[in-house]
């Protein structure tokens, strides 16, 4: 379908790229401009964002001699992170792509000369904002023409040089003590000289390449008198330090050059222009380089004479040990946004919100806030030099623990600081950006006060990786039992915020749902009103060891009510480029919105400390409705978890042979062989080996010492099977060491949870503890004992095959997922508690048809999947699931997931 240009694009309408973008239906507020040039090529540009990400340029020649305009275009998209762009010139207009290649040069469309614009209805949609998000360019495009080759994101560049470099210097530093420390600073000093630089700042700092010329050594007069300049000019405490002389000669001259010259970007003449790289692309890079640290091994012995000794190195990662995962710009600008937008709109007062992250890592939440409050302040006095007010005024505050995280966030601030008008000399950060533990105020100096707002993606750990747990214990509410590490910094960000302030924090998902985050979340409901609540489920962000979350809630003033309802944000895909205006529009938008990406409704807000199951307001209505016309599963049936032997390998095995006498062979999970009687053994299934709609056929045995529940005593044990009796004196010793019977008076060959023949002994469905989803299987005629996992044991064993069907339903699904905590790999758990409330349709039990059919297509699945037919076991399960839902709607109750 065409798009309505209500302006008209002619030669004469279109005297720069803004004029292009907005007759295109891009907006002003998300537009930029400015003028470039390369010698005598001169364009006029705007570059596009959604959301703060950027998604397409707009260029206009105004003149042309020496450089080819397309390729200027290209490479300030390239640059500047924007994939696509429309260069207009005399001529017409040519949509390129920045990081395509085609036959070794700038991809790009035929030309469309001006008389054919109105010709040229498909482009013009795909150039459209609403169209970048569905992608539609990249499609047209790649209709028309193959691309040949793609270039790295610049960032993804220069970190693949810097860091070959850093391998260089400590390969063949003379002392490798602290050269991953200097090299991180000797990387800050050189991007903010060469931001000077290509902005051109200021003309008495000479160019960093004057440190080199065109040779691999390093010119030490000229490298001094540029610090000097540096210190006295750019200002800031970067430059206090000089560890050029550190480094290898060669390293240096290598990195200076590489700042300069692209390796892989076609055209004539090209270099890196750092005027043309925001804060955020640098601060990326930094990041990207500085998650891993390399560790030197001792110099090996010289071999030859002429070679520089050299020392193995070794690459580690410092996230995973620390817990620590840069934050994706999309979260960041959508948090920071959020709460500075929140901030801005309940005041008239120009005084900015102090802002504060305590756990800052690189910084980026502090470059978002930067971003956002300068916007709303411009439009409060556009003259005044608000950034440095922000800094000096200690209105931008960040505290970490890890001293690098501190200089790279330093770093971060000074680039954005930089792109401001009369820029130099830097700010001093030392006083607002500083080292110290997050979760200690005592530490925070002048910083420790209260804040408008508190930004962050703390770290998370496991209870068992947090250190000094006694004194956390003592000071925070909820460091009791097993926690994650990040639920302390939710609680401190409660203690610092003034009334009215706002908290954006990246938080696991588990905090949602999990039994360890009701403390928790009983703080928040006490002291916030909860604005929205986002999910991503089972996608990754980033590669943190938990899934992501994020909470956006203000500190509930004394005399304001709690809001009857929470905005929640569910995050189904990460594929788009566009999230962060997305996840915004949701937000603002008050409708409900259901896309392959992502889902925005209204839930009740929550109240307590128990699980959020946080279910839409159609959701909350079915639940309601549902409960008059159904009845819980534990009112049906028995549910209980399975046998835990606390010995595996003791007591189950695979039989090598059977005899006709009552003796047979057996192999332990040790590997170890022995004969026992046939009568205490057990058929036997794991939990986590029963798979959905599985007859569950057991291949191993059970040693169960047991008689109606009671453990044989010692005497007839050994008495009565002698053969068993001698196997288990073999491992009496390891027995006899199980924790769970010490102080008890328990025997020590007993299980640790020998559970009830009642219901082992009975037809059942069987479930792991942990799965993906419903999965459960059948063990019809009550043969089979189940050792970890949970059983579902029928008062009425003709209900076993509906109850196969209906439980492993996506009905069933959906419903047990809004309450059940989530793990790893998207699974969930299906422990007792966790299912024994799951309503099951009245029908189900009181219509014997409705039970007979559905009875039927639970065999028939059974019977699908044993044959290893899985489309006409998958069609079987849809129709179970059109079945129910089918049955719950004639009663005017809607199950859709």
């Amino acid at each position: 379908m065409a798009i309505n240009i209500e302006l008209p694009i002619t030669p004469a309408s279109v005297t720069s790229g803004y004029d292009l973008a907005r007759r295109l239906g891009w907006q002003d507020d998300s537009l930029s401009q400015r003028e470039i040039s390369r010698g005598e090529t001169k364009l006029k540009i705007s570059r596009a964002t959604l959301g703060g990400h950027p998604t397409a340029l707009f260029a206009k020649v105004v003149s042309r001699n020496g450089y080819d305009p397309l390729e200027s275009a290209a490479l300030y998209a390239y640059h500047s992170t924007v994939d696509w762009g429309v260069l207009a010139d005399d001529a017409g207009i040519t949509v390129f792509n920045s990081h395509w290649l085609l036959d070794g040069d700038w991809f790009k469309l035929p030309r469309i000369g001006w008389k054919e614009i109105s010709d040229k209805s498909a482009i013009l949609d795909a150039l459209k904002p609403a169209s970048f998000l569905d992608r539609n360019l990249e499609r047209f495009a790649s209709s028309q023409k193959t691309p040949s080759g793609f270039l790295k994101p610049v960032d993804d560049e220069l970190v693949e040089r810097l860091d070959s470099w850093r391998d260089q210097a400590l390969r063949y530093a003379k002392s490798a003590d602290k050269v991953d420390e200097q090299l991180q600073t000797l990387y800050a000093q050189f991007f903010v000289l060469r931001t000077v630089e290509d902005r051109e700042l200021n003309p008495k700092v000479p160019s960093l390449k004057s440190v080199i010329g065109d040779s691999e050594h390093v010119n030490w007069a000229a490298w001094e008198k540029l610090l000097s300049l540096a210190r006295k000019h750019v200002g800031s405490d970067l430059f206090d330090d000089d560890v050029v002389r550190n480094v290898p000669e060669h390293v240096t001259a290598g990195v200076i050059s590489d700042l300069y010259t692209p390796r892989k970007l076609p055209g004539s003449n090209i270099r890196y222009d750092f005027s043309w790289i925001e804060a955020d692309v640098l601060g990326l890079a930094y990041e990207k380089y500085l998650a891993t640290v390399l560790q030197p091994a001792p110099v090996a012995p010289q071999m030859e004479m002429f070679l520089a000794p050299s020392r193995e190195v070794e690459r580690v990662s410092i996230r995973k040990s620390s817990g620590t995962y840069y934050t994706p710009k999309f979260i960041r600008d959508y948090l920071s946004s959020r709460c500075v937008d929140e901030y801005f709109n309940k005041t008239t007062n120009p005084v900015p919100p102090k802002v504060i992250d305590f756990s800052c890592g690189s910084g980026s939440f502090l470059v978002g806030a930067v971003d956002h409050v300068l916007k709303h302040l411009r439009k409060i006095d556009p003259n005044r030099k608000w950034a440095r007010e922000l800094i000096e005024g200690g209105f931008i505050v960040g505290i970490d623990i890890d001293p690098r995280a501190v200089t790279t966030a330093r770093l971060n601030l000074w680039q954005r600081l930089v792109e401001e008008p009369d820029a130099l000399p830097l700010p001093n950060l030392s006083n607002v950006v500083i080292t110290g533990d997050g979760l200690k105020r005592e530490t925070w100096g002048d910083l420790n006060k209260q804040y408008d707002i508190v930004l962050g993606n703390p770290p998370f750990l496991a209870t068992s990786l947090v250190v000094h747990r006694e004194e956390l214990e003592a000071a925070f509410q909820t460091a009791k039992g097993r926690y994650d590490f990040s639920y302390l910094f939710v609680e401190q960000a409660l203690n610092v915020l003034n009334p009215g302030g706002h908290m954006g924090m990246v938080v696991p998902n588990r905090i949602y749902r999990n039994r360890n985050g009701a403390t928790i979340r009983s703080l928040l409901v006490e002291a916030t009103n909860l604005l929205t609540l986002v999910d991503f489920g089972a996608n990754r962000p980033f590669d943190a060891s938990a899934y992501i979350a994020c909470i956006l809630a203000q500190l509930r003033q004394a005399d304001s009510e709690r809001p009857a309802r929470v905005r929640v944000l569910e995050v189904k895909s990460l594929d788009s480029e566009f999230l962060t205006a997305m996840l915004l529009d949701a937000d603002a938008n008050g409708q409900r919105k259901d896309s392959a990406v992502l889902r925005s409704y209204f839930a009740r807000h929550p109240s307590t400390g128990e699980p959020w199951p946080l279910l839409s307001e159609s959701e909350q209505l079915a639940r309601v409705l549902i409960e008059d016309i159904s009845v819980r599963l534990d009112t049906l049936a028995a549910i209980p978890q399975g046998i835990r032997t606390g010995g595996n390998d003791i007591f189950i095995f695979n039989v090598d042979t059977d005899d006709s006498g009552g003796l047979c062979r057996v192999i332990n999970g040790l590997g170890d062989s022995a004969v026992i009687e046939r009568d205490l053994l057990e058929d036997v299934v794991f939990g986590s080996e029963v798979q959905r709609y599985q007859a569950v056929n057991p291949t191993k045995r059970l040693l169960y010492p047991y008689r109606k529940n009671i453990v044989l005593p010692e005497a007839e044990l050994s008495a009565a099977y002698p053969k068993t009796w001698a196997y288990l004196m073999q491992y009496r010793e390891l027995l006899s060491a199980r924790s769970s019977l010490k102080n008890s008076s328990r025997k020590w060959y007993e299980l640790i949870r020998a559970r009830d023949e009642n219901w082992l002994r009975k037809p059942k469905l069987m479930i792991r503890d942990l799965a993906p989803g419903t999965a459960f299987a059948l063990d019809a005629n009550g043969s089979t004992f189940l050792v970890g996992g949970t059983a579902v044991v029928p008062e009425q064993q003709e209900l076993i095959l509906p109850l196969l069907a209906y439980l492993n339903s996506s009905v069933v699904d959906h419903l047990v997922r809004r309450s059940t905590p989530q793990f790893r790999g998207d699974f969930q758990k299906f422990e007792p508690q966790h299912i024994q409330g799951i309503p099951i349709l009245d029908r189900v039990v009181e219509d014997a048809d409705f039970a007979a059919h559905l009875g039927h297509l639970a065999a028939s699945a059974i019977n699908a999947y044993s044959c290893d037919d899985i489309g006409s076991g998958r069609n079987i399960e849809e129709e179970i699931n059109l079945f129910i839902k089918n049955s719950a709607s004639e009663r005017g109750i809607s199950l859709d997931e």
